[in-house]
């Protein structure tokens, strides 16, 4: 974890992304049990990577790293949310919001009367 939220640490080969993708796909590899304490790890860790990386591309990374997250087990998602101060789910909020932007018209059949993705999140807080 150290190093996926060290980014003053150097990276020379840009395995810092690859870190993180790993440690997302590791909770959905966990048994559910331990599902919750692996989300409540990594969701964090991300968010602290995004702080202080900030930069179009990693807000993009990790977007998809916390959506693959509420996708692989949305229980436990929506608890570490839950959990999080309002500055630290604020923040989560704008990486997501900024990610799904940055990732361009890709949703563009997507109907202008749906729900923003973001306002998935906000459900998650309650």
């Amino acid at each position: 974890m150290a190093f996926a939220t060290n980014t003053e640490a150097e990276d020379p080969e840009r395995a810092r992304p690859l870190v993180c993708a790993t440690l997302s796909a590791l909770v959905a590899a966990v048994p559910p049990a331990a599902a919750p304490a692996a989300m409540a790890l990594v969701v964090p860790a991300l968010l602290s990577r995004a702080a202080s990386e900030e930069g179009q591309a990693v807000y993009r990374e990790t977007s998809a790293r916390l959506l693959e997250l509420a996708s692989a087990d949305a229980a436990a998602f929506r608890a570490v949310v839950a959990g999080l101060s309002d500055p630290q789910r604020a923040f989560l909020d704008e990486v997501v919001r900024a990610g799904r932007q940055a990732a361009g018209p890709a949703d563009a059949s997507a109907d202008e009367d749906e729900r923003p993705a973001i306002a998935l999140k906000m459900d998650f807080g309650g």
